[in-house]
């Protein structure tokens, strides 16, 4: 029996819920990053192509350090290199208030790139080794509804500035992550070190070999899955908002609670696919109907056939069809993932998101320049039936191993 397989109800709950909270907090500084970026544009004298560089720093930056941070979880311990993450998100955002240039712009992205990169693998291994296995599904539908909420929290950097102008933004917005970074150390007896269990391992069954490890086709299948969730998923995040102003002739603001609405849909969906993910062992059929849906459920907004008055109903139904997914997807991810090797696999296939977002700028951003803006949600559609394909064959592929948590 695992450590965490008997521990009470309660601390099930106490750890869920601070992950959870911690995970929305990476989502929300990665979406308020280039949230505020778009807010100083004009001020600050960047074009949409200067706005998408930056972001795809931020990006490129987390996803080169992301691997690092899966061994750094595994050589150092999860908790501390979490609420590192967390202090570096919070003083990123804190620095708008003082950057008036490119070059900047540019170090805080390296910031916030560096703070962003540990959340995968320290939060999966925290997960994973303190919580009861039976719970896992729910446990990562709460982490994936945190993030959804904390990407949801993200335009509401449009009305702090409104409220408390550009500066006032940023400085309220870097709180967060300092509080959690708190809270994180003072629940270090509820946090289990999944170290431990992967020491044991190692000693019974030998190291693997990150370069073995890697090239394993199941996670190499997953890092592919993830590449193409992320350039979706962060392209229209990012710029979705001028693109309905542009489309559909709405404010600002509408535009903003659209997206707050699709973001709000998915963390339904989120929370509705934990059950799934807890009872339907065809973990890859949940989550290819739930992008074969959001895929149908894009369609009208890709050809401007949804009246301005719908908008909202449609991305709130595409978003909770998206949702559904990210349980199903994140167990099969610890089916494919061998035993002890937890921090690395997740550090490792989660790269694909980071990976994907240094990508989507660079698209999305040149075609709100080229006055495309519908070619976002052509690109995004096809992009959901790809990867329906693709997470179809991911657990066909995996070996009958034990998972990392197992």
């Amino acid at each position: 029996m695992s450590v965490a397989a008997a521990v009470p109800a309660s601390r099930d709950v106490r750890v869920i819920s601070l992950i959870g909270v911690a995970h929305g907090a990476s989502h929300y500084y990665q979406l308020a990053f280039v949230t505020m970026l778009l807010i100083v544009r004009d001020s600050a004298g960047l074009s949409f192509i200067e706005v998408g560089l930056l972001g795809s720093l931020f990006y490129g930056v987390s996803g080169l350090g992301q691997t690092a941070a899966g061994f750094a979880v595994d050589r150092f311990g999860a908790r501390p290199i979490l609420a590192g993450g967390l202090v570096a998100l919070g003083f990123m955002l804190g620095l708008f208030s003082v950057a008036h240039s490119f070059p900047a712009y540019a170090a805080i992205a390296v910031i916030g790139g560096l703070g962003n990169c540990v959340f995968h693998p320290a939060d999966f291994a925290l997960l994973n080794a303190s919580v009861n296995q039976k719970r896992l599904g729910r446990a990562f539908s709460i982490h994936g509804l945190g993030g959804s909420v904390g990407w949801a929290a993200g335009p509401a950097m449009y009305f702090l500035d409104h409220l408390f102008g550009w500066v006032g933004a940023a400085l309220i917005g870097a709180i967060p992550g300092i509080v959690l970074a708190v809270l994180v150390i003072v629940h270090r007896t509820d946090l289990i070190d999944h170290r431990v269990k992967a020491r044991a391992t190692a000693a019974a069954e030998g190291q693997v070999s990150a370069r073995s490890l890697f090239l394993q086709v199941p996670i190499l299948l997953c890092l592919g899955y993830f590449v193409l969730l992320s350039i979706n998923t962060v392209g229209i995040q990012q710029f979705a908002v001028p693109a309905w102003k542009s489309m559909f002739d709405v404010t600002e603001n509408y535009a903003a609670a659209c997206l707050m609405v699709f973001v709000g849909g998915s963390a339904m969906g989120t929370l509705v696919g934990g059950y799934f993910a807890d009872r339907v062992h065809q973990h890859e059929r949940v989550a290819a109907i739930g992008l074969l849906s959001a895929a149908a459920l894009t369609l009208p907004i890709a050809t401007m056939s949804v009246p301005a008055g719908l908008l909202p109903l449609v991305l709130a139904l595409a978003g909770f069809a998206g949702g559904t997914t990210g349980p199903s997807r994140d167990m099969i991810v610890r089916h494919a993932t061998p035993s002890g090797a937890s921090g690395k696999v997740f550090g490792f296939v989660y790269s694909g998101l980071d990976l994907g977002s240094f990508l989507a700028p660079l698209v999305f951003s040149q075609l709100m320049s080229l006055g495309e803006p519908a070619m976002m949600f052509w690109i995004a559609t096809a992009l959901y039936v790809l990867n329906a394909g693709v997470v179809m064959i991911i657990r066909q592929a995996t070996a009958p191993v034990a998972a990392a948590a197992e």
